[in-house]
């Protein structure tokens, strides 16, 4: 269904968080719990939705970043399934390294790979 920004239960406007990975699939400490108490709120309302966008580093083979990127928003996915969002309200999209973040000045390379492997998650009002 569209998505309108709207206010109810608590949401104004669209609220978004990233949530970064360790490596492949595997959430950084603390991010899986993070990220299901931030779905708790879709969990309990049936207006909100919750889109989920996969990330990875710039580094690579583009096609293997894009894989990589819809594993990882599967598993958001699949967490935001477990806190009681139904399939119907959750969107997953793999972005691979297509939307990095800006470089830090002075990061070096490997650090600021590590930082691109993440999750966007959006709860979104639906109409």
């Amino acid at each position: 269904g569209a998505v309108a920004v709207a206010t109810r239960g608590g949401l104004g406007a669209p609220q978004q968080e990233s949530f970064r990975f360790s490596r492949g699939t595997a959430f950084a400490a603390g991010e899986e719990d993070r990220l299901r108490a931030f779905v708790l709120e879709a969990a309990r309302d049936d207006a909100i939705a919750v889109v989920i966008a996969g990330h990875s580093g710039t580094s690579g083979d583009a096609e293997a970043n894009r894989d990589l990127s819809q594993d990882r928003a599967a598993r958001a996915a699949e967490i935001a399934r477990a806190a009681g969002v139904p399939d119907a309200r959750i969107s997953v999209v793999a972005l691979g390294g297509a939307a990095p973040l800006s470089q830090e000045t002075g990061e070096a390379e490997r650090a600021y790979q590590a930082r691109l492997a993440r999750v966007e998650v959006s709860l979104q009002v639906r109409r």
